[in-house]
């Protein structure tokens, strides 16, 4: 079976992923010549052409996160196992890539639980290097107002946000505020998920396991991916279930390879589940599009949408330690443009790689295993207010002369260095014993 085959038999099952996106988006070498990012090369389509680009081209799909009319709001939380240089032992061998993934099991088996034992729908998605958990949350129901409640969507981003780009779907009507505050709540809520989780395997170091982190901030750990949730919400899309992964031949070379897939694992409706938790099933299907294409069969397709359990989830966000410590840090006074890397400068109580960071920001400051120390330092021992250490961030991504690739106007700073000072605060506070879950 080639991948056109393979999308013909899996065809309804994928547009049902599409249920509420007015567009899909498309990735993969191919696009080069018809994507205005030659690195990351993708084209936003309406949803009636999904046929052409899978059946007859062959290529990845993402869902968006924002949907159709900024209406609902994808939760698109990701757990994966990061190995750095060695990466491409995921995608050399099936039984190399078994023997990592059995590490991520225990991991996603614990978000399951948390989702299961609270009645919280969601689709388990398995990918190469773990899996997505997925749910929608359509604007106006109890579930998704108290999710955007615990919103917060800065002006720089909310700007960018109103701007209209004619030419790509993705900027072709304005998302709107309250799908923005959702985003921002359900970044929040991914946030205090792996907060539970890195409680509940403190102990992994101990055992030689690799460590629970966010956002590969070690070379080998175990990842909530919650880079998703910073930056402009209409630019996030999630590869798609039942799409082709076409990594292992575009990314590493194995073009010996038929491509990878992406496969479901469970769907939970609040009530009852339907799953296959066979690890060996699971990678059979990932290997060989025959075995997806059967596999696929067991499910619909559909995403679910979140119930009236998603606001008592919230409730238990709200009763945490890291709600009072996100308030606090919305609530905290920005330093004057460039004054903040002036005192950063002068700080005396900060390590020399600190130092290095602020020296040479780019890409240091975009990098999470530096952030993660930077922001450390200036917390835990020079005790600044973590809004500040954001202040310092934000100055770093203004500043033209250090030359960025990235446009910070239109993936907005300020929205960027708070998602990283607040969530690597967060991540001190908790491993110093400061802050609670």
């Amino acid at each position: 079976m080639d991948a056109g085959e393979y999308y013909q038999s899996v065809i309804d099952r994928l547009r049902n992923c599409f249920q509420h996106s007015g567009y899909f988006i498309a990735t993969g070498e191919e696009l080069a010549g018809e994507s205005s990012d030659p690195v990351f090369p993708s084209v936003a389509a309406p949803v009636d052409q999904l046929e052409r680009f899978t059946l007859e081209r062959g290529l990845e799909v993402h869902v968006p996160v924002i949907g159709e009319d900024s209406r609902s709001v994808l939760m698109p939380l990701d757990i994966e196992i990061f190995m750095a240089g060695d990466q491409h032992r995921l995608y050399t061998d099936r039984q190399e890539q078994k023997k990592y993934l059995e590490q991520t099991l225990p991991v996603l088996h614990f978000v399951e639980d948390v989702f299961r034992s609270r009645g919280m729908p969601y689709l388990l998605d398995y990918s190469p290097s773990g899996g997505h958990i997925l749910f929608q949350n359509v604007l106006g129901y109890r579930g998704t107002e108290e999710v955007r409640r615990i919103g917060f969507v800065e002006e720089d981003l909310a700007a960018a946000c109103e701007y209209v780009e004619s030419g790509d779907l993705r900027r072709a009507n304005p998302t709107s505020l309250e799908a923005a505050q959702v985003f921002s709540g359900l970044g929040r809520i991914a946030e205090y998920t792996a907060l539970l989780a890195m409680r509940a395997f403190q102990d992994h170091e101990e055992l030689g396991l690799p460590p629970l982190t966010i956002s590969d901030s070690q070379d080998m750990c175990l990842n909530f991916d919650n880079t998703w949730s910073e930056g402009p919400p209409y630019w996030r899309a999630i590869r798609s279930p039942f799409s082709l992964h076409k990594k292992n031949r575009e990314k590493y070379g194995k073009r010996h390879q038929p491509p990878l897939v992406d496969v479901a694992g469970a769907f939970f409706d609040g009530l009852e589940a339907t799953e296959v938790r066979d690890l060996d099933r699971i990678l059979d299907c990932m290997w060989d599009l025959d075995q997806a294409a059967e596999h696929a069969g067991h499910f619909s397709g559909f995403i679910p949408c979140s119930n009236e359990s998603l606001a008592d989830f919230v409730a238990e966000y709200r009763a945490s330690d890291l709600y009072s410590f996100h308030r606090d840090f919305d609530a905290g006074q920005d330093l004057a443009r460039g004054s903040a890397v002036e005192r950063a400068q002068r700080e005396e109580n900060i390590s020399d790689r600190t130092r290095v960071v602020l020296a040479f920001p780019n890409p240091l400051a975009l990098q999470p295993r530096e952030l993660v120390g930077f922001v450390h330092d200036f917390l835990i021992h020079a005790q600044w207010h973590p809004k500040h250490i954001a202040n310092i961030l934000r100055d770093l991504y203004q500043n033209p002369e250090q030359n960025w690739i990235q446009d910070f106007f239109r993936h907005p700073a300020e929205e960027k260095a708070n998602f990283w000072a607040r969530t690597y605060s967060a991540v001190a506070l908790f491993k110093s014993g400061r802050l609670g879950v």
